[in-house]
């Protein structure tokens, strides 16, 4: 590459971009690249390649935060690109909804949730904030756009939300049927035991081995070499200079020394009132409050701000820049314990209580030398452990063919991993970003270098294939008592199904229970009264009693339950009485007709989305499932 720059062709290249830059501007330098790949058009709007990819890669973190480490296979299963794409078209569709219905959101109104947000998880930095949103692969104009849309969604959410109802007639059909109780029956054809009786020949074994093979191999496994770089390296020769020390003491004393405010506020919302009636209601609180009645108490019975009234109005305790900037005026002109008078902002019109002004000790720099010299120290390293990283993934890949330039470079020694399968997770490939890049195709199949990775907090590791064993067939010695197990449990299940059809026939053509579990061999097990709750009945067994019709007066019906280990039951069901709305109690009551109601508004809502759906003009790649309408 070095050498080609060197010609007529490159430099002509080079020139032309430079002009163009300094004629018309960076932004310019779209004259040269393509427009970014789009997966979706919907209605004309386009969603990108790169926003799904960072909201796939955002909801995967966010299900292993939730769930742990899951393996990559499973997690593809539950959070993949073709999911998440069908979810940015419902976003898609519910914003272009939203637009149509004139809702809209104040940006500053916006900016100020996104800032109180932060504040509230423990304070508002601006170079935090950029950071956290780097991370995320977010500028604060995107995300500011991206949290809008958001807004303007459960808007339409809360639409349908509140608006859900309950009649008094759908109260009481559907407390009768989920409280409703059945009498039951079962025969149960266990395959665990059926199991026991079943007797594998020889052939049957072989014929199983010939015609599964494939079930019966090793697992192709890899050799790794690699190297690693650790952050110990960086700690040993760092030598912190005192104006250093000195320079990031003041920078920590001027963040504290202004003191923060702890703040209460009664909010009315002027969206459904006149900004006049809200204020004249909160003179007269004031008033109150002036002649001895609570403030906290007012709040909480008054304030519509649902996050702090049950707390009396609490806002907690917050430097300058949280609040908006009528707010923060009149908060900052109180003494504590004083009221302000009504002030406006865009949420509203507030009443503000200063509780108390929290002034901090500021500690002395021979107090705080130890910290800031470590923290100092802990930041060098690493800015050079990054460093270094970004050498070593540049030595990688020019030298793709060989880990010789990263030991030279560095002084590494070569480690080894031996035997490693896609699911193995010991040793460096127990670090998930480790494994997803040993296994990438630039490594297994081209055979270069790994890029430089970081495994957890402390290393970087740079990797090769040194061999590679595919899978080979296992010998049927080895596999011959899996292979007998596998063939028992089938013949078993084929058993446990014969003699199912056998019973429903036999109950079918007229013959007595008694007298079909007598010629089976089996008992019958009973349970009356049982609900979708019960406990003690085999889940798959209750499940299917409660998908069978009711029977008539002294009549039974009668269905085969497949459960979960592929035994099969007979289930009788011989009699159902519905719940007692009168026996309810009335927190019950409330509580099943707040159930119903969130049913009701998730069923109008996915009415929604459905239609908009079948009107919508959607066009999207294939991503190797069932397609978009």
């Amino acid at each position: 590459m070095r050498a080609g720059a060197q010609g007529i062709a490159a430099k002509i290249l080079v020139g032309l971009i430079v002009f163009v830059l300094a004629v018309f501007g960076f932004g310019s330098i779209g004259l040269f690249s393509g427009s970014e790949p789009v997966v979706a058009t919907v209605n004309g709007d386009d969603i990108t390649q790169r926003v799904l990819d960072l909201e796939t890669s955002r909801q995967q973190s966010l299900y292993r935060g939730q769930y742990g480490e899951v393996p990559d296979e499973l997690l593809e299963t539950i959070v993949n690109r073709r999911s998440v794409l069908d979810q940015l078209v419902n976003q898609t569709l519910l914003g272009q909804s939203a637009a149509d219905m004139g809702l809209s959101m104040d940006p500053d109104a916006v900016l100020a949730r996104i800032r109180a947000s932060f504040a509230a998880a423990g304070g508002y930095d601006d170079a935090l904030y950029r950071r956290r949103l780097a991370e995320l692969g977010y500028t604060p104009a995107t995300f500011q756009a991206t949290r809008t849309a958001e807004e303007l969604r459960a808007q339409v959410n809360a639409a349908y939300r509140e608006t859900a109802f309950v009649t008094a007639r759908e109260l009481r059909r559907t407390a009768g049927v989920q409280l409703q109780r059945r009498d039951i029956a079962w025969l149960l054809f266990d395959v665990e035991r059926l199991a026991e009786d079943v007797a594998i020949e020889e052939a049957a074994i072989e014929e199983r081995y010939g015609t599964h093979l494939d079930e019966y191999m090793t697992e192709e496994s890899f050799d790794f070499d690699y190297v690693r770089l650790s952050r110990d390296r960086f700690d040993a020769d760092i030598e912190i200079a005192e104006d250093d020390v000195e320079l990031a003491y003041r920078d920590e004393v001027a963040g504290i020394e202004e003191p923060r405010r702890q703040a209460a506020h009664i909010l009315l919302e002027t969206t459904e009132r006149h900004v006049a009636e809200a204020r004249a209601r909160l003179d007269a609180a004031r008033q109150e409050i002036v002649d001895g009645a609570s403030f906290e108490d007012l709040a909480r019975t008054l304030s519509e701000d649902p996050a702090t009234a049950p707390d009396g109005g609490d806002l907690g305790a917050s430097g300058k820049g949280v609040f908006p900037a009528a707010f923060e005026a009149a908060l900052w002109a109180l003494e504590p314990g004083e009221v302000s008078e009504p002030v406006e902002t865009e949420f509203g019109v507030h009443l503000i209580k200063l509780i108390a002004v929290e002034t901090m000790e500021v500690p002395s720099l021979a107090e705080r030398r130890d910290e800031i010299l470590a923290d100092l120290r802990r930041d060098e390293v690493q800015r050079r452990f990054d460093e270094a990283r970004r050498e070593m993934d540049t030595i990688a890949f020019e030298q793709g063919d060989s880990l010789e330039g990263l030991v030279e470079t560095f002084e590494l020694a070569v480690e080894s991993v031996v035997g490693a399968t896609r699911a193995s997770a010991e040793g460096p490939l127990a670090d998930r970003a480790v494994r997803d890049e040993w296994f990438s195709d630039e490594v297994l199949l081209e055979g270069f270098n790994s890029r430089a990775v970081q495994e957890g907090d402390d290393n970087i590791l740079v990797a090769r294939l040194s061999s590679r064993h595919p899978a080979t067939e296992r010998p049927l010695d080895e596999v011959r008592e899996q292979i007998r197990d596998t063939l028992e449990h089938l013949q078993a299940i084929e058993e446990a199904d014969a003699a199912a059809f056998d019973a429903l026939t036999g109950v079918a053509g007229g013959e007595t229970p008694a007298a079909v579990a007598t010629r089976l061999g089996v008992e019958w097990r009973t349970a009356d009264g049982v609900q979708l709750t019960t406990s003690d009945v085999d889940p798959e067994i209750l499940r299917t009693a409660f998908e069978m019709t009711a029977p008539a007066p002294g009549d039974r019906e009668a269905e085969v339950a497949t459960l979960a280990n592929g035994s099969r039951a007979l289930v009788l069901l011989s009699n159902v009485s519905l719940g007692d709305f009168a026996a309810v109690t009335e927190a019950d009551r409330a509580t099943l007709a707040t159930s119903l109601g969130q049913l009701n508004a998730e069923r109008d809502y996915a009415a929604l989305l459905q239609s908009l759906r079948l009107e919508a003009a959607i066009d999207a790649i294939d991503l190797g499932a069932t397609e978009l309408p």
